[in-house]
């Protein structure tokens, strides 16, 4: 019984440690909304995929690991304030089998959009 005990701890630690391990590798899109105001929708498009944010209050962050599997690109991004405005721009590089990256777009009081790799 207590090999039993001792052998699903160790599975769960193992669990745990890859999962971690996963989010830390995979690449990223982190949005930090500082504008003041709901962000309704943020769109942000790759090569091969768009990742998609909804209802990003004031204040609050929010990311989305997504696949390494990518065309040479940009990313583009796309942002409906609660105001009914948009906010569109294109920043950063995307390339195939790229790990670790984590693309931040933040989004401050004057709508303005900056990005950082």
């Amino acid at each position: 019984m207590r090999t039993c005990l001792l052998m699903l701890a160790f599975s769960v630690l193992c669990l745990f440690i890859g999962y971690y391990a996963y989010l830390f590798i995979m690449p990223s899109v982190k949005v930090i909304n500082q504008s003041g105001q709901l962000l309704t929708r943020v769109e942000v498009s790759l090569p091969s995929n768009n990742l998609v944010f909804d209802n990003i209050a004031p204040k609050q962050t929010m990311r989305i690991h997504h696949s390494t599997e990518q065309a040479d690109g940009d990313y583009a991004y796309r942002i409906r304030l609660s105001s009914g405005a948009y906010i569109n721009g294109r920043c950063g590089n995307v390339t195939h089998d790229q790990y670790m990256k984590v693309l931040k777009l933040t989004i401050n009081n004057d709508d303005q959009v900056s990005c950082i790799e």
